[in-house]
């Protein structure tokens, strides 16, 4: 499937792609390959749904991007309820001059999933910012590589990527922050925090730079740790149950990286979806 933007067009309303998996379709491989180009100066908002199947299948997607002068492309990946199935995303990111890239993930992830991120910034002051939350439970596993790579100068990149680890399940994050020798005036920014919720839990983090050029401005991290039984009991005193304490700070911790989405009515539909919401 090919999606084109053309010059100077604006799309006040996002493209929605569901992809809808049979319950019939029984341990299937099943291969997409989606293509998007934005022509200069034009807009797009995207969100990519999915429906949970109940039968085991191996799903391969690969999604091509190419963002041109002063375009700007908001993409938004729900992955939910897909809990017997294998799955791997790689997208291919290229970026012009003065162009801007949006990437949102959510996952509760499935036996194994895997989202590949390859973004390019070619051309000066291209932008890209990429969030995710991983909110998983059960035995579930998802792991988000991201690469940006700072291929000429004044360009910047911004990642936060946040995981609720529940019962047996397992995050990964691993992800590289690449400046070549003439992408001068970098500001690169890297950040993966996870929230251990039982003693079962795994978290994988691998954090990279690879600068070549000195005048730039990067840095990266990884932490993770338990919940806050002091927060806890404080909610507790004031009225709420364990669990609900307990959820009231978990959604606390997500809803940073939801909170960062730009535009209002999908912030609003990816609360809804995800139930990740303050309480007012």
């Amino acid at each position: 499937m090919k999606i084109e933007v053309l010059k100077g067009y604006r799309a006040n309303k996002p493209i929605v792609i569901y992809n809808y998996i049979s319950d019939q379709a029984k341990s299937s491989v099943i291969n997409s390959n989606i293509n998007i180009e934005l022509g200069e100066n034009s807009t797009l908002e995207l969100i990519n749904l999915s429906n949970s199947p109940k039968c085991s299948n191996f799903l391969n997607s690969y999604c091509g991007i190419n963002i041109k002068d002063n375009a700007t492309l908001k993409a938004f990946n729900i992955n939910e309820g897909k809990t017997n199935t294998i799955e791997y995303n790689y997208n291919e990111i290229d970026l012009s001059k003065n162009s801007h890239l949006e990437y949102f993930i959510y996952s509760t992830g499935s036996t194994f999933a895997k989202h590949e991120i390859n973004c390019s910034l070619n051309q000066p002051y291209g932008s890209a910012v990429i969030n995710g939350v991983l909110n998983l439970e059960k035995d579930n596993q998802h792991e988000i590589k991201t690469v940006i790579n700072h291929n000429d100068e004044n360009c910047r990149s911004y990642q936060l990527i946040k995981n609720a680890l529940n019962d047996n399940s397992k995050g990964v994050y691993q992800g590289k922050i690449f400046v070549d020798q003439k992408a001068q005036k970098t500001d690169g920014y890297q950040l993966s925090r996870a929230l251990l919720l039982s003693e079962e839990t795994e978290f994988n983090a691998k954090p990279e730079l690879e600068i070549y050029a000195d005048d730039v401005k990067c840095s990266h991290g990884s932490t993770s740790g338990n919940i806050d039984e002091n927060a806890i009991f404080y909610l507790m005193s004031r009225g709420l149950s364990y669990n609900q304490s307990r959820q009231l700070l978990i959604n606390g911790f997500l809803q940073e990286v939801i909170e960062k989405i730009s535009t209002p009515e999908i912030k609003k539909l990816i609360k809804k979806i995800t139930g990740i919401r303050d309480e007012n």
